[in-house]
């Protein structure tokens, strides 16, 4: 029983593929063949006009790094100092806490004195709950 629908339901599905050929009425104009010699070739006298380029663009120019650090940036010194949170490092100094934001985990390692440079964010949302944000652009030891 199950070949038997199997085979009817190839069947079905193969005769949905087939469209009629388009009808065309008596009256309706002959149609012209074009062949590939009726096909008109440029005459020899205009040669087609292709650009083509002769190198490769310019790489776009890119600002050249300073090795000055920009005087908008605040410089702290302090001791590193682990948060309650796992992750988060803290900058210990006499007078504020920074929570150190893109410090070199390499440098600023747990009871190193270090000195960064970068920005204070005291409005910036973190998981951790200590500290002012900082925003470390430079991080060296003491």
């Amino acid at each position: 029983m199950r070949g038997l629908a199997a085979v009817l339901l190839c069947l079905v599905l193969a005769s949905c593929g087939q469209v009629p050929p388009p009808q065309v009425p008596a009256s309706a104009p002959p149609l012209s063949v074009v062949t590939s010699a009726a096909v008109a070739s440029p005459p020899s006298s205009a040669p087609l006009s292709v650009p083509v380029p002769t190198s490769a663009p310019p790489p776009p120019t890119l600002p050249t790094p300073s090795r000055a650090l920009d005087p908008s940036l605040t410089t702290v010194r302090g001791t590193v100092s682990g948060g309650v949170e796992s992750g988060c490092t803290l900058l210990s100094t006499p007078g504020e806490q920074y929570l150190l934001l893109g410090a070199d985990p390499a440098i600023a390692v747990a009871g190193a004195v270090v000195e960064v440079s970068g920005r204070p964010d005291p409005g910036a949302m973190t998981t951790c709950q200590q500290g002012t944000p900082f925003h470390v652009v430079r991080t060296s030891r003491v």
